[in-house]
């Protein structure tokens, strides 16, 4: 592993950790709008996963073009590609910040972001503070409200049923949390890492804030994401269902473990209700046997649709002949 590093004068407020791994025609936007953010004492590090395409080269012209931020940026390369999960790690080893923030590559914020958050922190002594996004596809663009109440279990609950999102990338949080608790992401398991350890973050949290201004620019037409491919990639459902079992363990051993029972047979539908939405036998028959443990619970699951749960209830007590009727009049409508 090697790295770029300038001396900074002063410890930086805020460590911004950004993967870059097949971005070329992302990153530039990404970097700008880091580059020009209203607050001054930013550390940006960017990890290098051993892109193959010209990512850093971009990186490097973008940088250019502010002076002013150079002696603030480090730039790390991983000698083997790692995957995400790792080169979060590898960005958390260099980060030296009070608070730490995250930024896809793929993705871009808002100019006052980090400015707009830390007054959050600083105000109320905060470990963690979270903020809205907007949700960017070809033909759309969607606020999405990660209104919750100011309260770890509120948000945990909040989190684990989907109501909010379970990325790491639209907060900041005090590094020492990482520290302390020997917090990190799951190295070769990619997929909801950043769920796994934002649950973990919020319940050694004693404070969190919520910022009602959209910030993050979520983006979710890059399809060499992995989110893009979710469904349809058994390796990537896989490494999903390892971290979320690694949440329900982690929960299990603390004391919030029979308060957040249901919760956790939520999240399980969470997870598995994408496979209600192909009306086909296969994944229904994948929505019967995947956590089936859940299933008894589909009925009240706040996050779920009527149809999602009539279909769900249905697979789960065999009522086969619902289900053909129901794709039988969906081929009609179609």
């Amino acid at each position: 592993m090697r790295f770029i590093e300038t001396m900074h004068k002063t410890i930086p407020d805020i460590s911004v950790i950004v993967p870059v791994y097949k971005v070329e025609d992302y990153i530039e936007r990404c970097a700008k709008s880091l580059f020009e953010q209203t607050f001054d004492n930013l550390e940006f590090i960017f990890v290098d996963d051993c892109t193959p395409d010209k990512s850093l080269e971009v990186l490097q012209k973008a940088m250019s073009a502010y002076p002013n931020r150079v002696s603030q940026v480090k730039i790390i390369n991983h000698e083997t590609n790692r995957g995400v999960a790792t080169t979060r790690n590898t960005g958390l080893t260099h980060a030296t910040g009070k608070y730490i923030g995250w930024v896809d590559s793929d993705d871009w914020v808002e100019p006052a972001m980090f400015e707009r958050l830390y007054a959050v922190a600083e105000k109320n002594n905060s470990d963690l503070v979270w903020c809205d996004f907007y949700l960017i596809d070809t033909n759309y663009k969607v606020r999405r409200s990660q209104y919750c109440v100011e309260n770890k279990v509120a948000v945990i609950k909040s989190l684990l049923t989907g109501f909010v999102h379970g990325a790491i990338w639209s907060s900041i949080v005090k590094k020492e949390l990482f520290v302390k608790h020997g917090i990190c992401f799951p190295d070769g398991q990619n997929v909801m890492e950043d769920k796994m350890v934002f649950v973990k973050l919020l319940y050694f949290s004693k404070q969190v804030n919520y910022l009602p201004e959209a910030l993050y620019y979520y983006v979710k037409e890059n399809a060499t994401s992995i989110t893009s491919q979710w469904g349809i990639d058994s390796m990537i459902q896989a490494s999903a269902k390892h971290n979320l079992r690694a949440i329900f363990d982690f929960l299990h051993t603390t004391e919030l473990k029979f308060e957040l029972e249901n919760y956790v047979q939520y999240a399980k539908l969470e997870f598995k209700k994408v496979l209600l939405n192909s009306m086909e036998i296969k994944s229904f028959q994948q929505w019967k046997e995947q956590f089936a443990e859940a299933n008894s619970y589909v009925l009240r699951c706040p996050n779920m649709t009527l149809r999602q749960k009539i279909l769900g209830w249905s697979v789960s007590h065999g009522w086969w002949f619902v289900i053909k009727i129901w794709v039988q009049v969906k081929k009609r409508i179609n």
